[in-house]
């Protein structure tokens, strides 16, 4: 049952919605289960031979630095950590979500991981909010362009020329063109994907997020990093058609929200950029 009645309209008119890749829900699902076993990952893991060979590729990538060879599913596991297990679990449903890939399409992929890498890194530093959960927010906060993507990319294509150019504001001009935001089209996504509540929510509101200081603050909290995470991204151009080096980062709402000066903001700069060609290397692994 779908938690906003607007929901239902939107799935109506967006045609058919991408499923939740079964492998990866399940994973999803257990991971956020604190009785779970290694067993039962790997026995879910290995339903999936071609995410198997990825957490296995992962686990011996150099980044791990391991000193033999890992070559069980369970070892691999082990490795890379269930929190990565989890990230890849959302990344594999974006993935999926898509039935075309071009540039646009790898504008937004890169965009979600930079924007989760951001948002880990931010919350780490406010301590306003968990780093994983944040993470995960900034993974999934623009699902809903695949969505529209998929239902028209030549029409998004138009959305994006037209933001390109400077002649409109993104969720006006999704709106004008779609009847909807990406945020809202996300956030029915992800209610029918049957996602945790605040991960709906964050995406309905990333965009129009100012007003929940009072009524639900850490909503409030979540969405301002995630503001301040897109910023770092148009920083560096990435999901942009060029870099934005003199966006005033300290003045965006979320950075205002979350009291970071530009001190702390130039501090946070050039590790955000490390992390995200990181971890852009491990999904590509």
């Amino acid at each position: 049952m779908t938690r906003y009645q607007d929901f239902e309209t939107i799935i109506s008119t967006m045609g058919e919605l991408p499923p939740s890749p079964l492998v990866a829900t399940k994973l999803h699902e257990l991971l956020h289960e604190p009785d779970t076993s290694i067993r039962e990952l790997v026995t879910t893991l290995s339903l999936d031979p071609v995410f198997s060979m990825r957490v296995l590729k992962m686990a011996n990538s150099v980044y791990y630095d391991q000193q033999r060879q890992v070559t069980t599913v369970e070892r691999a596991i082990i490795v890379v950590g269930q929190n990565t297990l989890r990230n890849m679990a959302l990344e594999l449903c974006l993935r999926n979500a898509k039935r075309t890939y071009g540039l646009l399409e790898r504008r937004l992929w890169e965009n979600s991981i930079a924007s989760a890498v951001g948002c880990r890194l931010i919350a780490a530093s406010v301590g306003a909010y968990d780093p994983e959960e944040a993470y995960l927010a900034g993974l999934l906060h623009h699902v809903g362009k695949t969505v529209m993507i998929n239902r028209d990319k030549a029409l998004y294509q138009e959305v994006q020329r037209i933001v390109d150019a400077g002649e409109g504001e993104l969720v006006d001009v999704e709106r004008g063109l779609f009847a909807y935001s990406h945020g809202m089209v996300g956030a029915a996504l992800l209610d029918y994907w049957n996602f945790p509540e605040h991960l709906i929510l964050a995406t309905h509101y990333h965009h129009e997020f100012e007003g929940l200081a009072d009524d639900d603050p850490e909503l409030y909290s979540l969405c301002s990093i995630i503001n301040l995470a897109g910023g770092f991204c148009r920083y560096y151009g990435i999901g942009y058609p060029r870099l934005d080096e003199g966006i005033d980062l300290a003045y965006l709402p979320g950075a205002l929200a979350l009291g970071l000066n530009p001190p702390k903001i130039d501090g946070l700069l050039p590790r955000f950029k490390e992390a995200f060609s990181r971890e852009r290397g491990l999904f590509l692994a």
